[in-house]
């Protein structure tokens, strides 16, 4: 065992362990514990995002939005993902800062689980109830406050949404890693953007220069949107430029790599013939 890295235990994370198992042993054979965050492919991201239809999505998003801020959230529906404590946080940014009603889009791709599990389609249905009563509540003739998509939607207009989003929204209660995040890093290359991301992620341990918030919270998922949202350029930049050079450093050729340099450094043991008696 040896100690956890301070990057895993920043405040108010759920970690009580203060070390971590590296190696097992068992019946004479030793097996090692590392851990392999999959990365992305920050290069054919940066080439789609650049392809003239994405860009001309990018314009059609941008010219019919206007100057708004336009946050994206996607994913899949599950409970875990925290879909219901960000539609709640932003129907109390809509009624905390009422400036920001007809200036502020959100973008949801919750798209449908697998059928016939009652547990998805409880969320699902919570989650198309929300959208419904806050759009009620704030929309005008002009103006939708959440625009959800529940089937999957084409790559290249994904791509254009993350490359026009100012704000990424990632709030899961639990996720393994979450490879979303860092495809909005890949898709802005490094330049403005704010990503505000679950600590209860991976990537959180990977991208600190996140709006790291706490969706069992309602105060940290308000403080962070509203932070996101008043963020000045400059620090969006400097912000994204760190988390860019951490998704290119360790991009999903250096992860396999690792797992195979890994894998070559393990000694094998012949093993030992049995005896036959007679």
């Amino acid at each position: 065992r040896k100690p956890v890295p301070e990057a895993f235990t920043p405040f108010g994370t759920a970690l009580a362990e203060p070390d971590m198992t590296t190696k097992l042993e068992y019946k004479g054979r030793t097996v090692n514990v590392d851990a392999f965050p999959v990365g992305t492919n920050p290069g054919y991201i940066h080439e789609m995002v650049n392809k003239p239809s994405v860009q001309q999505r990018v314009a059609e998003i941008r010219d019919d939005l206007g100057d708004n801020k336009i946050i994206v959230s996607a994913g899949r529906v599950d409970y875990v993902k925290g879909a219901k404590e960000m539609l709640l946080c932003f129907e109390r940014l809509l009624d905390r800062r009422p400036e920001l009603r007809g200036k502020v889009n959100l973008i949801m791709t919750a798209v449908k689980a697998a059928a016939g599990m009652r547990v998805y389609k409880t969320a699902q249905s919570e989650i198309e109830q929300l959208v419904g009563q806050i759009n009620g509540k704030y929309s005008t003739l002009t103006w939708n406050a959440i625009q959800l998509f529940t089937e999957p939607i084409p790559f290249d207009d994904l791509m254009a949404l993350y490359k026009t989003a100012d704000i990424a929204w990632i709030p899961p209660l639990r996720d393994g890693l979450n490879l979303v995040a860092k495809e909005y890093i890949a898709a802005h290359g490094g330049e403005n953007g704010v990503l505000v991301l679950s600590e209860f992620t991976g990537s959180a341990v990977e991208l600190p220069d996140a709006v790291l918030t706490n969706p069992y919270s309602d105060k940290k998922m308000d403080e962070c949107i509203d932070f996101a949202l008043d963020m000045p350029l400059d620090e969006q930049k400097r912000r994204m430029a760190n988390m860019h050079r951490a998704i290119t450093r360790y991009d999903v050729q250096q992860w396999a790599n690792h797992m195979f340099r890994e894998a070559n450094a393990v000694d094998i043991a012949e093993p030992e013939p049995e005896l036959v008696t007679a």
